[in-house]
């Protein structure tokens, strides 16, 4: 072998030890996201300014497909230039009375579709991932009230992955923002060695504060599993700062939700229209009902991948 050859042969074996590169499998840039709304079936559970409507309705890569929201004014994009990459924001705004669904107040987006406009559901076959997302609150920010009227809970979550629709149960991962950021995780089995429903989990961030009227990153880092198999990591960044801080880190354990009374719970959707048992991501603002606050808060770029700096830079620009 001569030396031009041993040369390029140590380099294409340099090449092959190196990892791939890293895939975005989701580039939520709000600049996509359209004003636009049209009218569906009248059993379709998706509401503007109270009539059944979806959004678009279409297979578009990295969009979202639907919204639940009581008034076209609640999801609007904005432009900000202080904003992690100084651009294209969604404004949220929830305002007293508005009910959609079971329970609670929200405006949100939901059913994301993939770079082939292909549905999204979560499953362990999703196995590594990274999300980021950033978030800022209103100046003036009130967090949700308690009302026993409705159900004595209080909950106010702008991020969530929603369980499957046939457990009727809260989501297995929740981020909260309320008094201040946290989560409320309900995953694994949904029952207890008694067979009674477990209550959610707690979760505090170890700097949870709100940071009214800043931006605030995170990175989420997260192996989706029925079991100690998973894991979940979170990062944060605020405004004006250059580096991620560790706020949670939950080793070794579950991270999507099953019923053990329940048959088939941990079956993996094989199709799109198979999404009884898919986890799923809505993304806006859920709480829980207050008379007398509005919650008004803007979200960057939704960002879902397969690593921190690929999801850091296409989520805030930078890692």
């Amino acid at each position: 072998m001569t030396r031009l050859g041993a040369a390029l042969y140590a380099w294409i074996l340099i090449l092959a030890a190196q990892p791939a590169s890293a895939t975005i499998l989701f580039d939520g840039d709000w600049s996509l996201f359209a004003a636009q709304f049209q009218n569906v079936d009248k059993t379709d559970p998706q509401f503007v300014d109270g009539q059944p409507v979806g959004w678009l309705k279409v297979r578009r890569a990295n969009h979202w497909g639907m919204v639940q929201e009581m008034g076209i004014d609640r999801l609007q994009v904005e432009n900000d230039p202080t904003s992690p990459k100084g651009g294209a924001v969604l404004r949220v705004e929830v305002k007293p009375g508005d009910f959609i669904g079971h329970s609670g107040e929200r405006a949100e987006v939901t059913d994301m579709r993939g770079p082939n406009g292909e549905r999204t559901a979560i499953s362990p076959a999703s196995g590594h991932e990274v999300y980021g997302i950033s978030i800022k609150l209103d100046p003036n920010w009130q967090p949700p009230r308690h009302d026993k009227t409705h159900g004595g809970a209080i909950w106010g979550v702008f991020l969530q992955l929603h369980s499957p629709n046939l457990l009727n149960s809260p989501p297995p991962f929740a981020f909260a923002a309320e008094d201040n950021f946290h989560l409320q995780v309900t995953a694994g089995d949904r029952r207890g060695p008694d067979g009674k429903l477990k209550p959610a989990d707690i979760v505090p961030l170890t700097v949870g504060d709100l940071r009214l009227g800043h931006w605030v990153e995170f990175l989420i880092d997260v192996v989706w599993a029925y079991d100690d198999r998973g894991s979940l990591t979170i990062y944060r960044r605020d405004e004006g700062e250059s580096r991620f801080i560790q706020v949670v880190s939950r080793p070794g354990q579950p991270t999507l939700q099953f019923d053990s009374q329940v048959p088939d719970s941990q079956k993996i959707p094989v199709t799109e229209s198979d999404i009884s048992n898919a986890h799923y991501w809505r993304l806006g603002y859920y709480r829980s009902i207050s008379p007398g606050i509005t919650s008004r808060l803007w979200l960057g770029p939704f960002v879902r991948g397969t690593s921190l700096e690929e999801v850091a830079v296409a989520a805030f620009g930078k890692y």
